[in-house]
């Protein structure tokens, strides 16, 4: 866990204190940016004042004090600079969006991924739909963040146990780092971003974020960082293993939670992966399985309820790991997240004596899978560019 007791990290935490707080009220006044902060008000004051020099923040008065007079209103410029956000994750496409500091997808495109395809097609594709997204001028860059299924290690950048074995033992930052020379690049696990995507929006200390796609992927917060473990392999969660299940996984092991509660082990499992494969996306065909939920079609309901007992099993040794403060479930189950959350908390109170004790909560999202990639990519490239450039230059 990162220690913020110097100079420099104590910064970088207040200036992200005041930055997440204008970007989730949209204007506040330096007063009530101290406040909402717990920073002194001459922090605040020279915080923001660095932020307007530096072109990010803008001060108009349009805030009236109690004694009459107007006070000066901090808002932020969202356009100040992007982050060209890649989202990697899919075995049959992808997607490339310019996402501006308040988080926004300002544009974005979709290009397909084939199973014969070399990285080599790959990136080229990557390359024409960043070239199709691009405005004239070209805007102010972070820099470019890509999201991919893949164990990615923290001192070589190699992606492991990709869902695309194409990316297997590559170090996609050194190729993405050809295709836009002179740029920041980093490459991030899916759910480690996807999980950042909700850190402006929903700030919470200890949360756990389960990401579902053709794997299942989990980011963890602790005490407002997120955790990656040694060598950036923490939040495998699909590889967990559950009672009463002798499937054999991908990954060579038999018994795993992504054999029995991905929308991929659900189609299998109902006779219809060509329905799955057929669709324009993998949400579509979930929104089409949530219809059908609703309406008592026996035979979902009794797979989609089977899901949600697993998914709450595995939650539940969660529970008792890390204690958390929000559970939060996003990804391709779509509108199924809503139907299925109370089973899943109830299997998890069946589980975890701890569960049954403590005020967690179970929230579901119903974002598209790829805008919490390409969001959360923003996120972590603007996290970086706080540390690594702008405080830097605070420093000289």
């Amino acid at each position: 866990m990162r220690n913020i007791s110097t100079n420099k990290y104590l910064k970088i935490a207040n200036s992200t204190k005041v930055y997440s707080l204008i970007r989730e009220r949209k204007e506040l006044s330096k007063s009530q940016l101290s406040l909402q902060s717990g920073l002194s008000f001459s922090a605040v004051s020279k915080i923001c004042n660095s932020l307007v020099d530096e072109g990010m923040l803008m001060a108009s008065e349009t805030l009236e004090s109690t004694g009459g007079r107007k006070a000066a209103c901090i808002e932020l410029v969202p356009d100040y600079a992007y982050t060209l956000a890649i989202d990697l994750h899919h075995t049959r496409h992808g997607y490339v969006g310019l996402v501006d500091i308040a988080g926004r997808i300002s544009r974005s495109e979709r290009f397909p991924v084939f199973p014969d395809d070399t990285l080599e097609a790959i990136l080229n594709r990557i390359s024409l739909a960043a070239s199709h997204i691009m405005p004239d001028p070209e805007p102010r860059f972070l820099g470019v963040c890509a999201g991919v299924s893949a164990v990615i290690s923290k001192d070589s950048s190699l992606a492991q146990r990709s869902s695309n074995p194409v990316y297997d033992g590559v170090n996609l930052r050194r190729h993405i780092e050809n295709l836009f020379p002179g740029t920041t690049v980093i490459v991030d696990n899916d759910a480690n971003l996807a999980g950042l995507s909700e850190m402006t929006l929903h700030p919470s200390d200890n949360r756990l974020f389960i990401f579902f796609t053709q794997g299942i992927g989990l980011g963890i917060t602790i005490n407002s960082e997120l955790y990656r473990g040694t060598n950036g392999f923490a939040g495998e969660f699909g590889h967990m293993k559950v009672t009463g299940n002798d499937r054999l996984c991908k990954c060579g092991n038999h018994g795993c939670l992504r054999t029995v509660a991905t929308l991929e082990s659900i189609a299998s499992d109902l006779g219809e992966e060509s329905l799955l494969e057929g669709a324009a996306t993998s949400t579509a065909y979930s929104d089409d399985l949530a219809e059908r939920y609703s309406a008592g079609e026996e035979a979902v309901v009794k797979r989609v309820d089977y899901a949600a007992e697993k998914i709450g099993e595995a939650i539940a040794t969660l529970s008792d790991l890390f204690n958390p403060r929000e559970i939060v479930l996003g990804g391709n189950l779509g509108k199924l997240f809503p139907l299925i959350r109370q089973q899943i908390w109830a299997s998890c109170r069946v589980y975890s004596k701890l569960a049954r004790s403590v005020d967690a909560s179970i929230r579901t999202i119903e974002e598209p899978t790829h805008e919490l990639i390409m969001r959360g990519a923003g996120e972590r490239m603007f996290g970086y560019w706080l540390e690594h450039s702008f405080m830097e230059g605070q420093d000289n």
